[in-house]
């Protein structure tokens, strides 16, 4: 079944939402930022502001010059907070999944929710009247089958000027490549601003001139990132919508009772984790990206990294991931207090693993074969698992003739 998701977004809510309490801010440049900082930067913008030239993270002293009649409004995350539940409450009557996006934004998934509410483009009406009458908040929506092209369809339409029409964007299924074709590449989420310069001295400003270029050359000049950048630029997106309380399970971290650098304690800790994070990813048929590890020390001093993961949520993908990520971020001789790990860049899982091997991996190359190993032997570890529980299973390690298959030798109990 084709997903189908839509992306709320209240333009400019934080601005919008400060002059439904005050309408006399209503047409007049207002920005949100912290008052009396001399390094203040402009967190929210009102339409005239943006109209003015005034950006997102500009000073506000520069802010001034180039409107000398701007209005500076302190930020209040309690009214914010009170808007976004009452625009929440209205999309919960529609999507049994909402993942928020920040104040107000919202990605929903009603995939299968049709024989209910009717087709997705009239569920976004529907939100949009509601949200207008309901509790005078405007409101653009973008529908689509993935997260990047509903934000994207988002983005192309302001506020309804004609009974709420022009405020939905629909993005119709397999025109998501020729609908970003002619926007510019800045919109796709998570480019780097390293990619973005190197895209400009290639004089690659729009999404559809990435999409013609071609993965291998983008693999090329990108490496790994360069395959994800031109599924973007075709309109592929994986990442799953996905509430709170599920992100919540792919977090991870672990407070010792006694402050500690024996590696060997350190080490045992990233095993157990890692482990809970992969059976988590595995479980709701997921991939991570990228890990980040977080660790704070005695004196509550802090410090992280992150570090990239193949395109697979295998216990010992994340292990080898987590213990890199250890020794960059680990550069104190300080003890650690609390280790914590999170599974980032979340997307679907594009096969399921397989319990027994068919025979197949013989036919398939080295790399692909030993892939498909590890797989099963994690699948098999998983079930074992799931009959025995964690003391049913005890990992060694091979000292002689070493394999690169053994690091996943495991003992059943």
């Amino acid at each position: 079944m084709t997903r189908s998701v839509l992306f709320i977004d209240p333009p400019a809510f934080c601005t919008t939402v400060e002059a439904l309490v005050a309408p006399a801010l209503r047409g007049r440049p207002l920005v949100v930022a912290a008052p009396g900082a001399d390094r203040a930067t402009v967190l929210a913008l009102s339409p005239e502001a943006q109209a003015a030239g005034i950006t997102r993270g500009m000073a506000v002293r520069q802010a001034r010059k180039r409107c000398p009649d701007l209005m500076l409004l302190p930020p209040n995350p309690k009214l914010y907070a009170r808007a976004s539940a009452a625009l929440h409450d209205i999309l919960r009557r529609y999507a049994p999944i909402i993942e928020p996006r920040g104040y107000g934004h919202a990605y929903l998934d009603v995939t299968g929710t049709g024989a209910l509410f009717g087709p997705p483009v009239d569920v976004a009406l529907r939100i949009h009247r509601e949200a207008r009458s309901g509790i005078r908040l405007p409101v653009t929506v973008g529908v689509g089958a993935n997260k990047l092209v509903t934000t994207v369809a988002a983005g192309q339409r302001d506020t309804d000027q004609s009974g709420g029409r022009d405020a939905v964007v629909p993005v119709p299924e397999g025109g998501e490549a020729a609908f970003l074709s002619p926007h510019r590449v800045a919109l796709l989420p998570d480019l780097g601003e390293r990619m973005r310069e190197r895209l400009d001295d290639y004089q690659l400003d729009l999404i559809g001139a990435v999409a013609a270029v071609g993965a291998p050359a983008l693999g090329q000049v990108f490496g790994r990132a360069g395959a994800e950048l031109h599924a973007k630029a075709r309109g592929i997106d994986p990442r799953p919508v996905l509430p709170p309380a599920v992100r919540r399970e792919f977090r991870a971290a672990h407070t010792l009772a006694t402050d500690t650098n024996d590696l060997g304690v350190l080490l045992a800790l990233l095993r157990r984790l890692t482990e809970r994070l992969g059976a988590n990813l595995r479980t709701r048929h997921l991939v991570a990206r990228r890990l980040r590890l977080d660790l704070a020390y005695a004196d509550y001093s802090t410090s992280h990294r992150i570090i990239a993961l193949p395109g697979a949520a295998l216990d010992v993908a994340l292990l080898d991931a987590a213990r890199r990520a250890f020794t960059l971020a680990n550069t104190k001789r300080i003890a650690v207090r609390t280790v914590a790990l999170a599974a980032e860049q979340l997307a679907e899982m594009e096969v399921q693993m397989e319990l027994w091997d068919g025979g197949e991996a013989g036919k398939r190359g080295r790399g692909e074969a030993g892939e498909e190993r590890e797989q099963t032997l994690q699948a098999s570890i998983d079930q074992i698992r799931d009959r025995w529980g964690t003391p049913g299973i005890a990992r060694g390690t091979v000292r002689a003739r070493p394999d690169p298959a053994a690091r996943n030798c495991v003992i059943v109990r």
